[in-house]
């Protein structure tokens, strides 16, 4: 990737991030020319998903009970098949964990379609087992058709099963991707996560609002390709294949982390010589309790008062990098 053109990606991803009004400060990414442009330039028109020739790179995060490597790296792609289930007609999707997903080096997992009323929905058709109640069922992916303040139900409102979890819509903005307008979506529940119009959530494809399928763990969408053009780039990652990945080995962090006072008997700890971007803390049962972005940061404190005796896990992160980890006493 060229470096106009990730300047400009760099700059799209900032705003994902940023939790500004897309209207006060709007992104508008051309590849021709890689220019900016006011998004009123261009009339509005709705992007469906793709429905071939579409390829989703991503990496998921493991929690800390899992073992080394930390990651999984996956790929989605629709290559131009449909396929029949339950009477439907999907667009078969495929999964691969290679670096470079093709029909012969993937599985069919099941299909994607966009109905008549902008949802996006998935049906598996492998991965369960016929008695169970997600097997070959219908889940919600998106839904283009909301307004700010509508709340959706979570993957589970078209199966027998009450839904768990739900998004209420917080703000609806647009941006210039290539030649097309497109609609960004935000939620009031989880403030990291973002749908694209014609893209889909920037923490993954079928990264839903519900438990499947990654347990609620922490997954990214790195790039999203569509016809051999680049439509989405995430800048944490240094490729859309990380060199991690294509290393298949996590690079050590600084392990020279100075914590002070341990054990914690006022509730403040300092975390000293730090070069990571995450913090996290965990209770004897693994549950965790804090998660605090720390990325530039030498020195950091933890005022931790209303936690209780005990001991607790740490642990100090960097994407692609093994974590360093270590116990924290509170007497």
């Amino acid at each position: 990737m060229n470096s106009p053109e990730k300047k400009l990606f760099d700059r799209i991803r900032s705003y994902l991030r940023s939790t500004n009004s897309f209207i006060r400060k709007i992104i508008v990414f051309v590849v021709l020319g890689l220019t900016i442009q006011s998004v009123f330039a261009q009339e509005y028109q709705y992007v469906h998903f793709p429905d071939s020739n579409a390829v989703w790179s991503e990496v998921y995060w493991k929690p800390i009970s899992e073992p080394y490597p930390r990651w999984v790296y996956n790929q989605y792609a629709l290559f131009n098949e449909d396929t029949v289930i339950n009477g439907m007609t999907y667009h078969k999707l495929f999964h691969t964990n290679a670096t470079e997903i093709t029909k012969e080096n993937s599985e069919c997992i099941g299909g994607i379609r966009e109905d008549s009323i902008k949802r996006i929905l998935i049906c598996y058709a492998i991965g369960f087992k016929p008695d169970e109640p997600y097997y070959k069922k219908e889940f919600l992916l998106y839904r283009f058709n909301i307004d700010i303040g509508d709340t959706i139900w979570g993957y589970k409102e078209n199966i027998d099963i009450p839904p768990l979890e739900f998004l209420t819509v917080k703000s609806i903005d647009t941006i210039k991707i290539y030649n097309s307008m497109r609609k960004v979506y935000s939620f009031e529940q989880i403030p990291w996560v973002y749908w694209i119009e014609g893209i889909g959530n920037v923490k993954g494809l079928i990264f839903t609002s519900g438990d499947l399928p990654t347990n609620g763990m922490n997954n990214d969408l790195i790039c999203m390709h569509q016809n051999d053009s680049l439509l989405f780039y995430n800048s944490d990652y240094d490729g859309c294949v990380p060199s991690f990945v294509i290393d298949d080995v996590a690079l050590l962090p600084n392990t020279d982390v100075n914590v002070y006072p341990n054990p914690v008997t006022n509730g403040i700890v300092y975390f000293e010589n730090l070069s990571f971007e995450s913090i996290e803390l965990f209770d004897l049962n693994g549950s965790l309790i804090l998660n605090e972005q720390i990325k530039g940061l030498s020195t950091y404190k933890l005022d931790i008062p209303e936690l209780t005796t005990g001991i607790y896990t740490y642990r100090l992160s960097t994407k692609g990098l093994i974590p360093t980890m270590g116990k924290l006493v509170v007497e």
